[in-house]
């Protein structure tokens, strides 16, 4: 097992960039399999009391490390309303001020686990691909320490040894020789013994006991088998005493020992929790029926006096963890489902099904469900509970929504409402208090049950949002499922069909243009009020003048299309005035008009040009803004259109600034995967909102790079 070359690039965001805050996605989750979550942060992290407590988790290829704020946390670090000069006393990883969390985001495959070292300086992080890879989670380039294949494929659980020097990892085998489970040095990838590979070479969980002597617990994800071992160097541990068929079927989904190692913790889709001694792996208890279908997810506290466990019934429940009688008795139990829905069914919805849960800093429970929604779970003081615990003061659950796919379409809410709306290739739209960069809620449709629990709006991906606050405070959103929804107040009250695919939409005043792949639609007062106005030329990209008289269209041939837009035709609207030929060697894929306009901006895969709008002559022409490396999807004008952001595929945002066209500011890696959209914060001083396929939303506090290098 030789160690892989070591990218160091691209890790994250570099720290001298000005991020301010994040909203970050959720985690990724399968049906019918564990999540696993990492809420310990190692000695680093728990004892610094400039550390938010936090979980980690995977979404997609990246690594999430995201802070939890309780509610009277969010009181004391809430950022000023406009600009997101926050106040807050925690700090990032790397002691800098704190942006409400941290993407890790080298993984070339779909993150799996993550753990960190007991000292809580590394991270040992795997994918689907059976890469482990350990980097630096103190240091503001979390430089990689060790990259290796591990297994054939997907690794699903990780473990550190109490040293820090061991790591155990446990997945899928693959085919041939391949083992469902290793344990290797953490820094040399040396093996430390062998381990017993499950039935179908699948694992599913691993534990390694934190205290000498040593030993290894592996759950099998077929055949309800725990195996021990003892080392190192390590091997599989038989004997009358040793009880490694505890579980009745299926799959071992998790395994956890307490904090001196004494009791060993594992569950199962058989519903039942087994307790054994930490040492001699002999059985103390088996409990059955702890949920009413598979458990997913244990976890212990602080203190090892208690396992918060998860399953697919959509609860959490509490457990006695002291060794006696009492031991595996329910202490309490949250019906995380029941506080997700809005109705009282009694069949637990898809999306509430509990996958994983944890105890973060502070001792604070939380439960993840499929629809990746983290919830922050209460406990009451009047449990008694013999530990003291963060989460006392809370009165009723703290859910925590967000994206689990890419999005794909941003939109700012009505003038001073401090109101973002954002929208994900599942059909799903997030409405955010722009101002604490909270998520307010996901918007449902009104009338029609949401039986999954899902909190999706459209049958597809989202390729458009566009808000008419001359409605009232109107939201419009188009998806691949042919069809328009209109939304208010997070409650979408109608929907407009259309002949073909929806791919844009473009507000001017009271007037919204739908751009579809067969032709121009236009609307207003939430009805499609022209007939489908078919171009001889294949549309990329739509603006509308504010005043409604003026629609600028580009096409696959390169040209960018003038239209006067009639008030009164209803069959044909538009009539073509001007075409803007040889701008641009590729096809036109965004477009923006200056606040006051007069200028038009436009973008194609490499080139960013600007022109007049009373003759349509070149301000900035090809072969001046040609820094992007891939296709440009997103152009905003800042409030006073003196600068103009461009984001693009290439991850990466420029600034440019009409005054002073032979210069730049260059933001690297501002979203894994490309940048979808950017708008200015109108209330700000020089706040750059973007959003990404990583599912990130991020402002920029731009406004020092701004003075020093264009004024």
């Amino acid at each position: 097992m030789g160690i892989d070359p070591i990218d160091a690039s691209n890790a994250s965001i570099p720290s001298s960039h000005p991020l301010t805050f994040q909203c970050l996605p959720l985690p990724t989750t399968t049906r019918g399999e564990p999540l696993f979550l990492e809420g310990d942060g190692g000695r680093l992290n728990d004892n610094d009391a400039t550390k938010c407590p936090f979980l980690m988790y995977g979404t997609g290829k990246l690594i999430v490390v995201r802070e939890i704020h309780l509610p009277t946390q969010i009181q004391q670090s809430e950022p000023h309303p406009s600009t997101f000069r926050t106040t807050t006393k925690y700090t990032s990883p790397h002691s800098s001020p704190s942006t409400n969390g941290f993407v890790y985001r080298s993984h070339s495959s779909p993150v799996s686990s993550a753990r960190f070292s007991p000292a809580g300086t590394y991270v040992a992080s795997a994918d689907s691909r059976g890469k482990l890879r350990v980097w630096a989670y103190d240091h503001e380039e979390h430089l990689p320490k060790l990259e290796v294949q591990a297994l054939n494929g997907t690794i699903r659980d990780i473990a550190w040894d109490f040293e820090g020097k061991r790591i155990v990892v446990v997945g899928d085998g693959g085919g041939g020789s391949g083992e469902s489970g290793k344990c290797i040095q953490w820094d040399t990838a040396v093996r430390c013994g062998e381990l017993m590979s499950h039935s179908r070479k699948r694992g599913m969980s691993c534990a390694f006991r934190p205290c000498r002597p040593m030993r290894i617990a592996t759950g099998g994800g077929e055949d309800a088998t725990v195996f021990f071992h003892s080392g190192p160097p390590f091997q599989r541990c038989v004997g009358e005493e040793v009880a490694e068929k505890c579980h009745e079927r299926g799959s071992v989904n998790g395994l956890r020992y307490n904090k001196d190692g004494t009791v060993l913790c594992s569950v199962g889709t058989d519903g039942s929790v087994c307790f054994y001694q930490g040492k001699s792996m002999s059985l103390i208890k088996r409990v059955e029926k702890v949920h009413s279908s598979s458990v997913f997810g244990c976890a212990w506290n602080r203190t090892g006096q208690y396992v918060l466990t998860c399953g697919a019934d959509g609860y959490a429940r509490l457990l006695d963890g002291i060794s006696g009688d009492t031991i595996g008795q329910v202490v309490y139990e949250w019906n995380v489902a029941k506080m997700q829905q809005s109705n009282s069914s009694d069949k637990v919805p898809v999306g509430a099904m509990q996958l994983g849960c944890a105890f973060i800093k502070g001792d604070v429970p939380v439960s993840v469900g499929y629809n990746g929604q983290i919830t922050v779970l209460p406990l009451p003081l009047s449990l008694n509970l013999s530990f003291t615990s963060s989460a006392s003061i809370l009165d009723e659950p703290l859910i925590i929504t967000g994206h689990q796919a890419p999005i794909s379409a941003m939109t700012f809410g009505k003038p001073g409402s401090n109101t973002i709306y954002t929208a994900d290739t599942d059909g799903i739209i997030i409405e955010w208090n722009g101002s604490t960069g909270v998520a307010n809620g996901r918007v449902s449709l009104l009338g029609e049950e949401d039986p999954d629990l899902t909190g999706k709006v459209h049958n597809g991906a989202i390729t458009s949002l566009v808000f008419n606050d001359f409605e009232g405070g109107t939201l419009y959103s188009s998806g691949w499922d042919d069809c328009i929804r209109i939304t208010a107040q997070r409650l979408c009250t109608d929907q407009l069909k259309t002949e073909s695919q929806p791919n844009a939409m473009a507000r001017g005043g009271s007037l919204i243009v739908v751009m579809t792949v067969d032709g121009l639609l236009v609307l207003k007062d939430k009805q499609i009020v022209s007939e489908l106005v078919r171009l001889p030329y294949t549309a990329t990209a739509i603006c509308l003048s504010k005043d409604d008289s003026m629609l600028y269209v580009s096409g696959d041939d390169c040209s960018i299309y003038v239209y006067s837009v009639s008030s009164t035709s209803t069959a044909n609207p538009l009539s073509e005035s001007h075409v803007i030929k040889g701008g641009h060697l590729k096809p036109v894929q965004s477009l923006a008009i200056s606040h006051d306009g007069t200028m038009l901006a436009a973008a194609d895969v490499r080139d960013v040009c600007i022109y007049s709008t009373k003759d349509y002559s070149s301000i900035v022409s090809k072969g001046r803004w040609c820094f992007h490396t891939q296709r440009i999807g997103c152009l905003a004008w800042s409030p006073d259109d003196s600068v103009l952001a461009s984001g693009g595929n290439d991850d990466d945002i420029y600034l440019w600034c009409v005054a002073k066209k032979t210069k730049r500011i260059h933001y690297r890696f501002a979203h894994r995967g490309g940048v979808t959209q950017l708008r200015w914060w109108v209330d700000g001083d020089w706040m750059l909102v973007s959003t990404g396929n990583d599912g990130c939303l991020n402002w920029w506090n731009v406004e020092e790079d701004v003075k020093s290098k264009f004024k």
